[in-house]
């Protein structure tokens, strides 16, 4: 979940070709420029009712930035990929090249962004472990694909922890059960209590190795991406936890084009890292402005530092009376205790956006009612409620920009004014009703 802010390592204009100014079914494709293999389809075939795809650059296995082509014709879509990109990001391929070549003339004693630049340097695939906590709840046709896709990882030795949150009934042990049937990294646990906070509290109490790293039913996570998360936890001792990009899969319906448009999770291009130290954003917000460190559908942390803070906040997370900020909390927890949080675009998620506007105007409003229950429960601190006098109505009309261009690119008419307002409407909402749970939460039993 994002606070409407730019994502981390911003400059997404310096890294992209603009988008066109009007767009019907986008295709979505990803192109190695180092390797000799056709642009590859991240949600299916090339077909007739795609006249633009967004094509995502990578040079060895590192995402460069995002091009704009004309579909069609498909024999030559490569082709043009590969001579837009080397001609609009040159920028970014000379610094890729530059952090490369540092990489290889020193190693190990390279710069931290030297050694974070290219996969290529990242330590071998085999490492300490790595358990991937995939919360759910009632939606088992997600979960092939997105248990596929980590199955695929490159990553050795790996534990992919399947938490069934509150089920109605068995369809999700029933699937997890015939995967690790066929692999037994897979395991299947159950957390009766909703809300995703608990889920994810029983999973890292259940995960296997330190390191635990979470993604959703609805995404699908790069071969790469352990891979990456892991070469992040190694450069840096003192991170704690690891954020990477998520990338939209489909860009078909205008419910996904105005979703993609509104949250910048595929925007950052540049690994960075944050602490309330020297590694200190400049945004006025900063560190409450939560969202500019990454999304909880793309995150892994050092189950000591999670246990340390008290875990996740069971009154927040999608699934519970809250509807989300779990993410945007627990990032904030984790700085403020000192801790440290490494962006690398190399871990990347494909992520499935809402298809239809009504899945999509219910989302808008969790997010806005779960960014109010995180306000809720931090307005408190002082240095946050001086940032919000001094900047929120800038802040506030930047995010209405977002907006008003979100669904300018989904096309949605009317239906795009009425999601922004959908998302305005939930905040106040999560905000007193955090605020309320909190207040019950601290009360004690009656007759104690």
């Amino acid at each position: 979940m994002k606070w409407g802010v730019r994502s981390v390592g911003a400059s997404a204009e310096d890294a992209s070709t603009p988008a066109p100014a009007a767009a019907g079914p986008v295709w979505v494709g990803v192109l190695d420029l180092d390797e000799e293999g056709p642009v590859t389809g991240i949600n299916g075939s090339l077909g007739p009712e795609y006249q633009q795809a967004r094509i995502l650059v990578r040079l060895h296995r590192a995402p460069l930035g995002f091009v704009w082509v004309p579909a069609m014709p498909e024999e030559s879509l490569t082709a043009r990929s590969r001579a837009i990109a080397e001609a609009t990001l040159v920028d970014a391929l000379r610094g890729h090249a530059e952090l490369d070549d540092e990489g290889v003339r020193q190693g190990v004693a390279s710069r931290w962004e030297a050694q974070m630049a290219c996969p290529r340097h990242f330590p071998d695939q085999r490492g300490e472990g790595i358990s991937v906590i995939v919360c759910t709840r009632n939606r088992p046709a997600l979960l092939p694909d997105s248990l596929g896709s980590l199955m695929r990882s490159t990553y050795d030795p790996l534990e992919i922890l399947v938490v069934d949150n509150a089920p109605s009934d068995n369809a999700t042990r029933d699937i997890v059960t015939a995967l690790a049937a066929d692999d037994p990294r897979v395991r299947y646990t159950c957390e009766p209590r909703p809300g995703k906070s608990l889920a994810l509290n029983h999973g890292l109490a259940q995960a296997k190795f330190e390191i635990a790293a979470v993604t959703d039913d609805d995404a699908l996570a790069d071969p790469g991406w352990l891979s990456a998360v892991a070469a992040a936890f190694e450069a840096d001792p003192g991170t704690v936890c690891v954020t990477g990009m998520v990338a939209s899969s489909a860009l078909s319906t205008g419910s996904e084009r105005y979703f993609d448009a509104r949250y910048s999770w595929g925007e950052g291009f540049q690994p960075r890292r944050f602490d309330l130290g020297k590694h200190r954003h400049d945004s006025p917000f900063y560190p409450f402005s939560a969202g500019i460190f990454g999304t909880g559908a793309n995150c892994a942390f050092r189950r000591r530092a999670v246990e340390d803070i008290g875990g996740f906040d069971p009154l927040l997370g999608a699934g519970g009376p809250q509807r989300g900020g779990a993410d945007l909390d627990i990032f904030l927890r984790l700085i403020l205790a000192g801790g440290r949080i490494t962006y690398l675009p190399s871990a990347l998620i494909w992520h499935r956006h809402r298809a239809n506007p009504r899945a999509l105007a219910e989302q808008m409003y969790t997010y806005g009612h779960g960014l109010g229950a995180y306000l809720g429960k931090h307005l408190s601190n002082r240095e946050l409620r001086r940032a919000l006098l001094r900047h929120g109505l800038s802040h506030a009309g930047r995010a209405l920009g977002r907006q008003r261009s979100a669904a300018r690119s989904g096309q949605l008419g009317i239906e795009g004014k009425r999601l922004a307002v959908y998302e305005a409407y939930g905040i106040v909402p999560g905000a007193v009703r955090y605020w309320l749970a909190a207040r019950r939460a601290s009360e004690p039993p009656v007759g104690e």
